[in-house]
């Protein structure tokens, strides 16, 4: 099945953090294919609809709040993309305030004009297509991050909530990277997005790398047996559906490879070209690689050949399943 082959492709832990170790237990979660799990509330979007999609690894916050890792902000682009040019719907993306302009200009690089909620609502319901986006910021206060949680769900109602690359709240109410520490100061707590979304009854979707995101409370027995340090650093933040993959950024393009095959819509697919852009604007723009902490092409320590080779791999899987209606073609011996 296709969907199973598009999570077999992102499942590939080319770091080595452990992330093999948690594909069964979140595909247990849902019961099928995690691509298709994920897709599904997307499929059904009609005009005007939100979506919200949650973002931003603040990896170097002790130098700088402004300094942002690339994988998570280039997905999130994509799956905007994906969302606003195929149904003609609101990406409304939430990040720490400190990076609202770097995540803005990594989202016009995919396509998106990046406006503000009233705009995005007259775009919508203009005859004359136009592709938008919202980037917003969030609280770093509690309480003030619960009341914006509450209003934002209150007054957009989405269709869906989406935490890509976001670390999660842990037990001790702290936020840890991936070596088990604490970096919690200034951090907008987004989390509270996703318990409000829980709340009311919204799907919601973690998609994440490293065992500390938003969405790995839902296996957290899991990410303690298979991840480095992952009793400290793992999420009490569950999502309906969790997604580990080897680096975040292809989690989404999985989802948006899922939804394309879902609608049968070819164009929604991510392609080498846009991840090639992508990652070469985001030195320019000044999201860093992660692991490097180096303003380069690369993502998580892999270089741009790697990443465009994976997205090669996912659109001929989407591509075939579209034209083939998910069989794929006999060889001819």
């Amino acid at each position: 099945m296709m969907y199973d082959l598009i999570d077999r492709i992102v499942s590939l832990d080319m770091g080595q953090r452990g992330m093999t170790g948690l594909v069964e237990p979140a595909r247990a979660l849902v019961g099928e294919p995690v691509c298709a799990a994920a897709a599904r509330p997307l499929s059904t979007l009609e005009r005007g609809d939100t979506v919200i999609i949650i973002t931003g690894s603040l990896t170097r916050a002790g130098v700088s709040s402004a300094i942002a890792e690339n994988d998570g902000p280039v997905g999130v682009a994509s799956l905007a993309r994906a969302i606003t040019h195929g149904f003609n719907a609101i990406p409304l993306i939430l990040i720490d305030e400190t990076v609202c302009d770097k995540m803005a200009a990594i989202t016009r690089v995919a396509g998106p004009n990046v406006v503000t909620r009233e705009q995005a609502r007259i775009a919508v319901e203009t005859p004359r297509y136009t592709s938008v986006a919202v980037v917003e910021g969030g609280e770093i206060d509690d309480a003030a991050a619960r009341a914006h949680a509450a209003a934002i769900i209150a007054e957009t109602k989405p269709k869906a909530v989406i935490s890509v690359e976001r670390s999660g709240l842990t037990k001790d109410g702290t936020y840890r990277n991936a070596r088990g520490e604490d970096y919690s100061e200034g951090r907008a707590r987004l989390d509270h997005v996703v318990l409000e979304a829980a709340k009311a009854g919204i799907p919601t979707i973690g998609i994440g790398d490293g065992g500390n995101e938003i969405g790995m409370g839902a296996i957290p027995e899991a990410v303690a047996a298979h991840i480095p340090h992952g009793e400290v650093l793992c999420s009490e933040i569950a999502t309906d559906v969790l997604y580990p993959v080897g680096v975040s950024n292809w989690g989404c393009y999985a989802v948006v490879a899922a939804l394309a095959v879902m609608t049968g819509n070819e164009d929604l697919i991510h392609t080498p070209d846009l991840e090639r852009r992508l990652l070469e604007a985001s030195p320019q723009i000044g999201l860093v690689d992660g692991t490097s902490g180096r303003l380069e092409p690369t993502a998580d320590g892999l270089p741009l050949s790697t990443h465009m080779g994976l997205v090669e791999l996912l659109q001929t899987t989407a591509q075939r399943a579209i034209r083939t209606g998910g069989a794929m073609p006999h060889k001819m011996d």
